[in-house]
């Protein structure tokens, strides 16, 4: 457990270190999406990171995508629009923070690990290549965390 004590600079350089030893699990994974075809009736990706309401929840991430005539069928694993996928983004055994960081709202540590996440997310969708993705992508942070402004991941065609 990360102590109660840090400044906001210092919580967010200690959240960035904790997500940094994932970020090539988190690049693999990218590639993998990325490798899979995405048909011309998908239009745009999503990606929404979920931080739970106090934030104390380990952060997950999913990908959206939309189209005319989207579609639920959770039994095809291909791409299409309304497929909704989970992505193993691997911060299973991350490090616990005190979870006053989350519940002072002086402190907000909500805002900043959700920023934090934000733009992390997007450094790893760019490394594995995802900037000349199929379709435009963006993140951003579940429920308006954070600024509340999502982050394009790849280019508008």
């Amino acid at each position: 457990m990360i102590p109660f004590g840090l400044s906001k600079e210092q919580f967010q350089a200690r959240y960035r270190r904790c997500l940094e030893r994932t970020s090539q699990h988190l690049i693999d994974e990218l590639r993998e999406l990325f490798s899979i075809s995405v048909p011309n009736s998908v239009k745009d990706a999503e990606v929404q990171i979920f931080l739970g309401e106090d934030g104390l929840d380990i952060p997950t991430a999913w990908i959206y995508y939309r189209g005319e005539n989207n579609k639920v069928d959770h039994s095809d694993p291909s791409i299409f629009p309304g497929r909704a996928m989970e992505l193993s983004v691997g911060l299973e055994n991350m490090e616990p923070f005190d979870e006053r960081y989350f519940s002072d709202e002086e402190f907000n540590g909500l805002t900043l690990a959700a920023n934090t996440i934000k733009y992390w997310f997007a450094e790893c969708w760019w490394k594995a290549g995802g900037w000349s993705y199929a379709v435009p992508a963006k993140v951003w942070v579940h429920d308006g965390f954070g600024d509340g402004k999502a982050v394009e991941l790849s280019e508008n065609r």
